[in-house]
């Protein structure tokens, strides 16, 4: 994993085509997600992300927190509901906060909410690649003291 903070911009460096979002039709075998499919423990955070919406467009956000299972959303743009999206964050160090770890993977946005000018988003994880999976959950496990 890569320590630049420019690294996050460049998982969204590819054309559209080269990294679609998917439609929320259910997986085979697989249930859609319930309103708020997150049932564990979450931590809060502030995190920048970004999100690549079905249209190619990438657009900013905050992760405001983390659980095994997903992340909730803040932003300013509309989010489709119940749609897979390609999405990244810029994770801070466990032990320095100035070298950043992008961590990208899919998401299924399960709900939104506004509030004001913002727009809340539950989202849990379609994919995530391990070596991610190992540091968030390092956070989650540091967080929750």
């Amino acid at each position: 994993m890569s320590s630049s903070p420019e690294d996050i911009d460049a998982l969204f460096d590819l054309p559209p085509a080269a990294a679609p979002a998917r439609s929320a039709s259910p997986l085979p075998g697989v249930p859609a997600p319930a309103i708020d499919a997150r049932k564990e423990h979450r931590v809060k955070v502030s995190w920048p992300a970004r999100v690549q919406l079905p249209n190619g467009r990438v657009v900013e956000l905050r992760v405001r927190d983390l659980s095994d299972s997903g992340v909730g959303l803040q932003t300013e743009h509309h989010l489709p509901s119940a749609a897979v999206l390609n999405f990244a964050m810029a994770v801070p160090g466990l032990d320095d906060s100035g070298r950043i770890t992008p961590v990208a993977g899919s998401i299924r946005t399960s709900y939104v909410v506004v509030k004001g000018v913002d727009l809340f988003c539950g989202a849990t994880w379609v994919s995530l690649p391990q070596d991610g999976r190992e540091l968030l959950d390092k956070w989650i496990r540091r967080l929750r003291k």
